[in-house]
């Protein structure tokens, strides 16, 4: 009988999977023909939750682990099949949500968060799932690049709820890049309204390795709006990277002339500042070869 339990499973024959189990299969057994994985694991990696409940309930293990270190709750996931029941039920028959798999050491959380805005019908379910997670792990946890749940959720979920949901995870915590969750946000184009979110609840003053703040950030893409609402929000304009370039700096540096009208009508603005070449925003505009030079000094007051 061995490998007749996977193969049902892996042809999503249920019938034949019911007929396994009473003839008492063992519903642990690893696949060695191939990768190792158990039933539960091929189940899972299908998003087959009448599968995966059925084994559920016959008592298998669901926290062994695939070569990669990765549970049944990693697989159903990573399916974006059946996600939302089948991880309630795993966590039901305790599936140790805490586990990082060998790769990138992320857990379920990690997962979900990374997944949740490319799943269909994602916005109640997703949201009650997301939260029986929260509630039964650890969403402060890092990956082994340094991000939380909330970093993953922050790069391209636009539903705010399930962004707030995530604050339980530290707002200032930052990755191996030293970026916060709204430098995350940022430096993947996430909607305007995330951004506002993060940046209400975060502190603004946070530098990632390169000493970019938020405003360092949204200064080298041009986005004005985004300039306009970090400084109202209490970004300081004045802030230097390792360069010693300020957000000025960087937005002379790209000829960006909207930005930097905007930040030198700031009256926080140190139009002296030198960046660590000694250069000002303005000397640094001309040496970059700005189209209109003339411009520059008239926006600088020259």
């Amino acid at each position: 009988m061995s490998g007749s339990v996977h193969r049902a499973v892996a042809d999503q024959d249920f019938h034949a999977l019911v007929r396994c189990v009473q003839d008492g299969c063992d519903v642990d057994e690893p696949y060695w023909e191939k990768d190792g994985k158990t039933p539960l694991h091929i189940a899972a990696s299908l998003g087959n939750y009448d599968m995966i409940r059925l084994l559920c309930e016959r008592g298998c293990d669901t926290n062994v682990r695939t070569i990669r270190g990765e549970t049944a709750l990693h697989l159903v996931i990573t399916s974006k099949k059946d996600v939302f029941p089948s991880v309630d039920i795993l966590l039901d028959y305790r599936c140790d949500p805490h586990i990082q798999e060998n790769l990138q050491g992320q857990t379920p959380l990690h997962l979900l968060a990374k997944y949740v805005a490319g799943l269909p019908t994602y916005a109640d379910q997703a949201h009650l799932c997301l939260r029986n997670l929260i509630e039964n792990s650890n969403p402060r946890l890092p990956d082994a690049r340094g991000r939380t749940a909330l970093h993953h959720l922050a790069r391209s979920c636009t539903n705010l709820e399930l962004i707030k949901d995530l604050f339980v995870c530290d707002l200032t915590a930052r990755n191996c890049r030293g970026e916060t969750p709204l430098h995350e946000a940022l430096e993947n184009n996430n909607a305007f309204d995330v951004v506002r979110l993060l940046a209400a609840n975060s502190d603004l003053s946070i530098a990632n390795n390169y000493g970019e703040t938020p405003l360092h950030v949204v200064a080298r893409m041009r986005k004005l709006s985004l300039i306009q609402y970090l400084v109202s929000m209490g970004a300081s304009p004045n802030a230097q990277d390792v360069k010693g370039n300020s957000p000025l700096h960087l937005m002379a540096e790209r000829g960006y002339l909207e930005g930097v009208k905007f930040l030198t009508e700031c009256s926080l603005v140190d139009f002296n500042l030198q960046n660590c070449d000694g250069l000002t925003a303005l000397h640094v505009a001309v040496e970059s070869g700005f189209s209109d030079v003339v411009k520059v000094k008239r926006i600088f007051k020259l």
